[in-house]
């Protein structure tokens, strides 16, 4: 099946100088096997690894106050497969996807098949045009997601766990365990129970701190991002 390059060339902004390679990135396994040819499955490996690279490059310029943690967080949403749909969807590319007419629900079905497209586009721009070609499309594509990310780690962790048990539909309570030391230096001791069992403890010179010592262990140790 032939694809439409010119198209495909104008919504990525590039022009392959090896089409053989762009149309590999736009194999799906299924296509492959009922057409006996390569899928893109390596490409999205590599792309993986080239998004993972640019995109640690940007963050780790654009926000030079935030730590490897902060850093790792906002990079995982970025290149999570809900951070790539709405790119994709905005994009509208996934159509061009070659999948056999008995896989053609894919598209709707897989959870990370826009993810694992857009890995292998990458790829193909990095072979083709080398490292810089890849980074601008990751600038053209991912900076407004990028430009925002430091949103992702604004949340407090007690408001962040709440989200995540929301999702699981586990309840969370925070309960009084001690006090100790002199009322104008006091210092608060909070047990963290998810579902109804106990998880984790936070001490805090205020109440509301010790439940987010204990909140922030538990994210941590989940690492729930």
């Amino acid at each position: 099946m032939q694809l439409d390059f010119d198209k495909i060339e104008s919504i990525l902004q590039y022009k392959f100088k090896n089409k053989s390679i762009a149309y590999q990135a736009f194999v799906h396994s299924s296509f492959a096997n009922a057409e006996g040819i390569e899928d893109n499955e390596r490409m999205e490996f590599f792309g993986d690894s080239v998004l993972e690279l640019l995109s640690s490059e940007y963050l780790y310029d654009k926000y030079p106050d935030c730590d490897a943690g902060q850093l790792s967080k906002m990079r995982a949403k970025i290149v999570s497969a809900d951070g790539l749909r709405p790119v994709m969807e905005k994009m509208d590319i996934l159509k061009y996807l070659q999948v056999s007419e008995g896989a053609s629900k894919i598209r709707k079905l897989s959870k990370k098949i826009e993810a694992n497209l857009y890995e292998a586009i990458l790829c193909a721009i990095y072979l083709d045009g080398g490292l810089e070609a890849a980074r601008q499309f990751v600038l053209r594509t991912l900076s407004e997601s990028m430009d925002q990310a430091i949103n992702l780690i604004k949340k407090d962790y007690k408001t962040i766990l709440q989200e995540f048990c929301q999702q699981k539909k586990w309840s969370v309570n925070y309960q009084f365990v001690d006090k100790t030391g002199p009322d104008n230096n006091p210092l608060f001791k909070y047990a963290l129970y998810i579902d109804g069992k106990y998880v984790s403890e936070g001490q805090g010179s205020t109440i509301k701190q010790a439940e987010q010592n204990a909140a922030k262990t538990i994210v941590e140790d989940w690492r729930i991002y």
